[in-house]
């Protein structure tokens, strides 16, 4: 886990590209209706703006919100991994919510219905964003964070 401001700006940043990608890809399929190789391209050309909110969201707002809620649930000195599921629990529930704004503006602007369809938006995305960052942009990100960043040895070799 980041231990200064610069890794968890890097921790966010990676995590946040992973999410806005793969969440990009999937908004871009239920919005064309069609799933070719060239989905992965338009989704790649057009997830920029939305992944400078989200790190942005995220970094800001999300993060400090999730932890908060997540130390009400676990304590400091649980397991790591019981810590880490609940900050990343409570930080899709904030970005969700947050991106939704954004993909209802989007798709849809800001009509009479923008509360149905927030609500539907909310609901299509969190299905996904849940697993997808549980098991893929979670551990993927604290995968790339262990390379990038290795922990030091404290131990002496001899």
């Amino acid at each position: 886990m980041p231990k200064t401001k610069l890794q968890s700006v890097i921790f966010t940043a990676i995590t946040a590209w992973i999410m806005v990608y793969i969440m990009t890809l999937y908004n871009t399929i239920l919005a064309s209706g069609s799933f070719t190789n060239h989905t992965f391209w338009i989704a790649l050309k057009g997830m920029w703006i939305e992944f400078v909110i989200i790190f942005l969201c995220a970094f800001f707002i999300s993060s400090p919100i999730a932890k908060h809620f997540a130390f009400r649930v676990v304590k400091p000195e649980d397991r790591p991994i019981f810590i880490i599921f609940a900050i990343q629990i409570f930080t899709v529930v904030c970005q969700v919510a947050l991106a939704s704004i954004l993909g209802v503006y989007h798709g849809y602007g800001f009509t009479s219905q923008f509360i149905p369809n927030y609500l539907a938006t909310y609901c299509q995305n969190f299905i996904v964003a849940m697993p997808v960052q549980l098991f893929i942009a979670g551990p993927i990100t604290r995968g790339l964070f262990r390379l990038l960043f290795k922990p030091e040895q404290t131990a002496i070799r001899e």
